[in-house]
């Protein structure tokens, strides 16, 4: 795989129960320009990475939104041409994102979807309904608005998204949809969290509704 063209950016918080594993996992399918994003863990985390030979960012801002912005922000820093992200907790296989860098060269954004029988059913509903509503409104195709797995064009992207909170994934999709970039969208076999436990709260979901209204509505 070209290096001066991809790399994998990571937003991290305390996940050194995690972090060894998707490293390695990422290692195995022939990513090895890896970095990681960190929002100043009190864990091992930025520990354990840079024990394995990966660099370690510390975001200036909080939020998960934050994170992505500054995995976006580095790569364009760094010169490449796409990003590939993925959640840090295990549930995302390497050798799916593998799959999805087949396609980097003809769209602008490569999205995973998953089968959501697979997803934590607390999770998968308002997921779903936030989707439909996503397509809905802005006359999208998208399968899975909240994926945690995804490619980006990073000229595209570095310098489009404004949010530091959970609604980014549902930003990253809009946006996308609102400037007519090219998506590819391609299955993904989602498993259970390897370790630690989701950071996600009922009052995401209401960010995440609110995003969906404000990018629709409020200019």
């Amino acid at each position: 795989m070209d290096k001066k063209r991809f790399v994998v950016g990571i937003a991290a918080k305390n996940e050194e129960e995690n972090i060894e594993y998707i490293i390695n996992s990422l290692r195995k399918q022939g990513f090895n320009d890896i970095y990681i994003v960190d929002e100043h863990s009190k864990d091992k985390t930025k520990e354990i990475a840079e024990k394995m030979g990966v660099s370690v960012y510390q975001r200036k801002e909080k939020g998960f939104g934050a994170g992505v912005r500054e995995v976006l922000r580095i790569a364009k820093e760094k010169g490449y041409k796409y990003v590939g992200r993925l959640d840090c907790d295990g549930t995302y296989p390497p050798e799916d994102l593998k799959k999805m860098t087949e396609y980097m060269g003809n769209y602008d954004l490569i999205i995973g979807y998953r089968n959501y029988k697979n997803v934590n059913p607390l999770h998968r509903l308002p997921n779903r309904l936030f989707t439909l509503l996503t397509n809905i409104l802005f006359n999208g195709k998208i399968k899975d608005l909240n994926c945690g797995m995804k490619i980006y064009k990073v000229d595209k992207f570095y310098n489009l998204l404004d949010t530091n909170g959970w609604d980014l994934e549902a930003q990253i999709s809009i946006r996308a949809l609102k400037n007519r970039y090219k998506i590819k969208q391609i299955p993904i076999n989602y498993k259970m969290r390897y370790g630690g436990h989701s950071k996600i709260r009922i009052k995401d979901g209401f960010s995440i509704l609110w995003r969906i209204i404000k990018e629709r509505f409020i200019k």
